[in-house]
């Protein structure tokens, strides 16, 4: 049996910001890989890159909308906008900068299950980390504190895809682990994992995903691929 850390969270609000998303501050339906990973290397105050793989899933209640005050550089060609939500200090100032509100979505009682495969040392240092919090944890905006209600080992068996079974809560997975006809079954994005610094600036690799509402039934002719099950019967799906 594969061994796996599995984070079971709750938010009462949470926006995972869409990039390029300008008019409006659009958020995804559950945190992509990035963030999960950034708050995981935050909280192992890790100064390096830690190989692990990734299984999102989660469910939420409504999306609310609500403001933030967003500021924008005008220049002839673009006019970038620029969010300085939880910076400490002084707002800088640059030439020809206004600021204005926009409607920013976010989503209510998000409850999360995060699971995590990796080697074992590294899932006890993860393990360690969160059972010994120096402080509060946010995922997503700064402002968007994750409450952890149960950090586990836990162990995984393969899922008999002939049988399936339901997702108990909505999840993403990979494209390439979809047969391509059924891929329309859900909704596609480009989720960031990784990035190389080119040229002083952040170049991300991003993994095609589906988010696949809960319900959906995961069998043999959807995932051309290995799935997992935890103890309580939680679907597992790695990114990578």
């Amino acid at each position: 049996m594969m061994k796996a850390l599995r984070l079971d969270a709750y938010q009462e609000t949470a926006c995972y910001t869409r990039p390029f998303a300008n008019k409006v501050t659009e958020t995804y339906p559950l945190p992509p890989y990035s963030t999960v990973k950034g708050m995981i290397h935050a909280i192992l105050e890790a100064n390096e890159l830690v190989p692990f793989e990734l299984s999102i899933q989660g469910n939420y209640d409504t999306i609310i909308t609500d403001y933030r005050k967003t500021y924008f550089v005008e220049k002839s060609t673009v006019n970038m906008p620029i969010i300085f939500d939880g910076l400490e200090g002084e707002m800088p100032n640059f030439p020809d900068m206004k600021s204005m509100p926009l409607y920013s979505h976010m989503l209510y009682n998000v409850n999360l299950i995060i699971h995590v495969k990796a080697e074992l040392d590294i899932l006890q240092n993860i393990y360690e980390a969160f059972t010994q919090l120096k402080s509060h944890v946010s995922l997503g905006r700064q402002e968007d504190l994750l409450r952890i209600d149960s950090v586990q080992f836990v162990s995984l068996e393969e899922l008999d895809l002939f049988d399936g079974k339901r997702l108990d809560y909505s999840m993403y997975v990979p494209t390439d682990k979809v047969y391509e006809d059924e891929l329309k079954v859900g909704i596609p994005y480009k989720l960031n994992w990784t990035y190389e610094i080119k040229n002083n600036i952040r170049e991300w690799v991003r993994i095609p995903v589906v988010y696949f509402e809960e319900n959906t039934f995961i069998n043999e002719e959807l995932i051309q691929d290995t799935a997992f099950l935890d103890h309580d019967g939680n679907i597992v799906i790695w990114n990578l």
